[in-house]
C-alpha cells in the first residue's frame, strides 16, 4: 500500500503535506531554482515578501515590528520582510549580534538593501522586547543541529520572557528542523511560516507546540523541488484519504470481519469496553472480549451486541478473522498467560494483530528470540500502537530519547518487530516495517489536546483492529484509524471545546466519519 494508493488526487497533489527533511531542502534548494530560471536572492524575497504578507493578516493592526536577526540566509530573510515593513510606513526596527558585521551572499544584498533604506539596527539588548507589537524570529536557520550558543541562547530567552507575538522563519530559533527537539531553547513562536517544503519537526511532538500555527509556502518552486527532491513522509488527515468502498448488497454479519479482543483483567473493564465498542462502530461485523471472569458483567452491561467469554481462549482465536490484545490487560499471571497462549496460537495459525497497552510492556520484557521473530513475522498483518512510555521500554531507553527523535523511535520500533508502528502523541506518527527502501511513514495532522485523557488510546487500538478484520492492509488499517480516530476528536472539540472530553464522546462522530459523512 502506497502513499499515492491511499490518498485522493487532489491532496496527493498538494505539495504543503510532503514531508522532506532540512538537509534535503538545503541541497536541493538551488537546484530548483536554477530549474525554474529563478536566482537564489529572488527566493530569499519571495521567502521576506510571503512572510511579511503573513504578518499583516495574521496581526492587521501591528504598528511596531522587531526583527531579530542571526548571520546567515535565515536573517537575509527578515531583513527583506524588514524591507518591506518600513516601505509600508510600519515602524520596524532590527537586533543582532553585531550591528558592523557584514553577511555573506544573498543575505548580504538583503542586509545592504535595508540599510540603504535607512533602516535601524542595534545590538541585541539594546531593545526593549515587550514594546513591540509582533517579533519575527530570523535568528538561526533549519541549518542548526547542535547546542545553540550562548549569545543566541540568552536572545531566545528574553523572546519568550516578553511574550509579545512571535513569526518565525522557516523554523523556530533553537529548534531541530528535523526532530523538533530543543537544543536545548527554542523560540515558542505564535506561528511559523516554513518554506520550500515541510520539515519533519514542525509537525510531530513538541515540535508543534513550539511552532504554533504552521503556514507552508513554496515560493514558486515546489513543482521543480519536488521534481527532484525524494519524499520522506505524508502528512494526513481524514478529507485527504480515499473514501471508503461500498459495502455489499448482499453482505451479511460474517463478511465484514470477526475481532477478538483480548483484555479487561479483574477490575480494568473500561479499557477493552471501549476497544470493543469503537470496533463495532468502525464497520466491523462481529465483536467478541476475551476478559478476566470478573469484568463480564461491566463489559457487558449497556451494550448487548459485544460477544463475551472468559472460557478457553483457544476456541475465541478460531473464531475471529482478526486479534487485538493489550486494553486493561495488566501484567500479572493471568495477562502474561493470555499473551503467550496468544503467541503459540499465532504460530500455528496466523492472523492480524494489533498489539497495545500492557501487550506491550509484556512484549517489552520478552526475549525476541527466533521463534518469536518466526512468529510475529509470519502474520498478515501486526500493528503495534505504543504511546511514548511504552515506546521507551520497547525500545530499551528512557522517554526524553523517544521524544528526542519520534521518527528515529518509530522507525527502529517497525524494524526491531517488523511491524506498522503507531507512535502516538501530538502529531501521530504511522512507520511500515522500516527497511530502508520499502518504509514509508505518515503523520496524522489531526487531533487536539482535548484528546490526552483516559481510554483514548483503546479507542483507536479498536478502530485499526476493525479495518483490519475488514480486510484492510496493516498499513491503511494504521492510516485510516489514526486518522478517523484524530477526525472525531476534532469535531467533539469543535461542538464542545477541547476540556472535558471523554472517549466515549468520539464513538458518535467516528459513526459518521466511516460512513463519509
Amino acid at each position: 500500500m502506497t502513499l499515492t494508493n491511499l490518498l485522493t488526487e487532489q491532496a496527493n497533489a498538494s505539495l504543503a503535506h510532503k514531508i522532506v527533511s532540512s538537509e534535503q531542502v538545503r541541497a536541493m534548494e538551488p537546484k530548483a531554482a536554477l530549474i525554474a530560471a529563478c536566482s537564489m536572492f529572488e527566493l530569499m524575497q519571495r521567502a521576506g515578501k510571503a512572510a511579511f504578507q503573513l504578518l499583516i493578516k495574521e496581526w492587521p493592526e501591528t504598528q511596531n515590528i522587531l526583527v531579530v536577526a542571526g548571520n546567515g540566509n535565515n536573517a537575509g530573510d527578515g531583513y527583506v520582510l524588514a524591507t518591506l515593513a518600513k516601505q509600508q510606513g510600519i515602524n520596524v526596527e532590527v537586533v543582532c549580534d553585531q550591528p558592523v558585521r557584514k553577511l555573506f551572499g544573498d543575505a548580504q544584498q538583503a542586509q545592504l538593501e535595508w540599510q540603504n533604506l535607512g533602516g535601524k539596527t542595534y545590538k541585541f539588548g539594546e531593545r526593549d522586547y515587550t514594546q513591540f507589537d509582533v517579533i519575527v524570529d530570523a535568528l538561526l536557520g533549519t541549518g542548526v543541529t547542535g547546542e545553540v550558543k550562548l549569545t543566541f541562547k540568552t536572545v531566545i530567552q528574553q523572546i519568550n520572557q516578553a511574550l509579545t507575538p512571535v513569526l518565525s522563519l522557516d523554523c523556530p530559533s533553537g529548534m531541530h528542523a528535523d526532530t523538533g527537539r530543543a537544543l536545548p531553547i527554542c523560540i515558542n513562536a505564535d506561528v511559523t511560516i516554513t518554506f520550500i517544503a515541510i520539515k519533519p519537526g514542525l509537525i510531530s511532538g513538541m515540535g508543534k507546540e513550539y511552532c504554533g500555527k504552521v503556514i507552508f509556502t513554496d515560493l514558486a518552486v515546489g513543482s521543480e523541488f519536488f521534481s527532484i527532491a525524494r519524499i520522506e513522509a505524508q502528512l494526513v488527515d481524514m478529507p485527504m484519504l480515499q473514501p471508503f468502498c461500498a459495502r455489499p448488497i448482499n453482505g451479511n454479519k460474517g463478511s465484514f470481519g470477526k475481532l477478538l479482543c483480548i483484555g479487561g483483567n479483574q477490575g480494568m473493564a473500561g479499557a477493552i469496553r471501549l476497544t470493543a465498542e469503537s470496533a463495532l462502530r468502525s464497520g466491523v461485523g462481529l465483536v467478541k472480549v476475551y476478559c478476566h471472569e470478573t469484568s463480564s458483567l461491566t463489559i457487558s452491561t449497556g451494550r448487548p451486541e459485544i460477544m463475551l467469554t472468559h472460557k478457553e481462549l483457544e476456541l475465541a482465536l478460531d473464531w475471529c478473522s482478526c486479534v487485538v490484545i493489550g486494553p486493561g490487560l495488566g501484567q500479572d499471571d493471568w495477562a502474561q498467560q493470555q499473551f503467550y497462549c496468544l503467541l503459540a496460537y499465532l504460530k500455528r495459525h496466523p492472523k492480524p494483530l494489533v498489539i497495545d497497552a500492557d501487550a506491550l510492556n509484556i512484549l517489552s520484557t520478552m526475549t525476541i528470540d527466533v521463534d518469536v521473530q518466526n512468529t510475529l513475522t509470519q502474520l498478515p498483518a501486526l500493528v503495534l500502537t505504543p504511546h511514548p512510555g511504552e515506546a521507551s521500554r520497547l525500545l530499551n531507553c528512557n522517554i526524553a530519547k523517544i521524544e528526542d527523535d519520534r521518527y528515529l523511535a518509530s522507525k527502529n520500533m517497525a524494524q526491531k518487530y517488523v511491524a506498522t508502528c503507531v507512535l502516538k502523541g501530538a502529531g501521530t506518527i504511522i512507520q511500515t516495517d522500516g527497511s530502508f527502501l520499502q518504509s514509508q511513514c505518515w503523520i496524522c495532522k489531526g487531533g487536539n489536546p482535548g484528546m490526552a485523557t483516559a481510554g483514548m488510546g483503546d479507542l483507536l487500538t479498536g478502530i485499526i483492529g476493525a479495518f483490519l478484520a475488514q480486510g484492510f492492509t496493516a498499513q491503511k488499517a494504521a492510516v485510516y484509524g489514526v486518522c478517523a480516530h484524530a477526525e472525531a476528536g476534532d469535531r467533539v472539540a469543535i461542538q464542545y471545546g477541547q476540556r472535558g472530553m471523554i472517549a466515549s464522546d468520539l464513538l458518535q462522530p467516528l459513526r459518521a466519519i466511516v460512513n463519509g459523512l
